[in-house]
């Protein structure tokens, strides 16, 4: 049985017309082991988060397959697709994206209901969350209230709050300062080793270096490290 999670075959993504092509990736060959941390680094511009978009079935390819779990995203309509992010994928964003006038525990259990968790079990599985990430005494407080490591921690909890097998982060540290960037790294390294399959995108050698497996995208097209 093949113990990838994430799979791409020969992934191209072209923006622009029959006149003017961009080529943000060329050909993209990709293998994420099932339970590994892996990062994929690289320059703004050269197609890491395009890379990102497509795997998580944000974006749709040019050319080429993502498969997830041995499901071939490509020949999947828009409700199959929708079903299988929710079910499978938790996404964490670099701005957070929490709704200001909802508590933290509000933000997460606005993300459950895309997912199959009953409603009488939400409030339990938001504060089993909550603990995972160290912030049960921050169920009640809204965004604003919140440091910028405690509401990326937050958006950890909401990407969670469906059980996903994977967690894709876009630059989850990038709007953060040292102290809270550490705080964020600690959970991820935490939720890894419960068995999450984490592949964090970033500009940052150094959150890379934590990872397991790294990878960079250099002009659309990528290299193992």
């Amino acid at each position: 049985m093949n113990n990838s999670i994430i799979r791409t075959e020969n992934l191209e993504k072209i923006y622009g017309n029959s006149s003017v092509k961009t080529h943000a990736l060329k050909g993209i060959n990709l293998e994420i082991p099932r339970g590994s941390f892996s990062c994929i680094i690289g320059k703004s511009g050269h197609g890491k988060s395009t890379l990102m978009h497509l795997i998580g079935g944000l974006d749709k390819p040019s050319g080429g397959s993502v498969f997830i779990d041995g499901i071939n995203l490509s020949a999947l309509n828009d409700n199959k697709l929708s079903e299988i992010r929710a079910e499978k994928i938790g996404f964490v964003f670099q701005f957070f994206n929490l709704l200001k006038n909802l508590t933290a525990a509000e933000n997460i259990q606005t993300a459950m209901m895309f997912g199959k968790i009953p409603t009488k079990e939400h409030a339990k599985k938001t504060d089993e969350l909550l603990q995972l990430v160290g912030l049960s005494d921050k169920a009640n407080a809204k965004p604003g209230e919140m440091s910028g490591g405690q509401q990326q921690r937050v958006s950890i909890a909401r990407a969670l709050a469906n059980n996903p097998d994977i967690l894709l982060m876009d630059e989850p540290t990038g709007n953060l300062d040292s102290e809270s960037e550490e705080e964020v790294l600690e959970q991820i390294l935490k939720i890894h080793k419960t068995g999450k399959t984490v592949v964090i995108v970033t500009h940052n050698k150094e959150l890379a270096q934590k990872a397991e497996i790294i990878f960079e995208v250099k002009d659309g097209k990528l290299f193992s490290i």
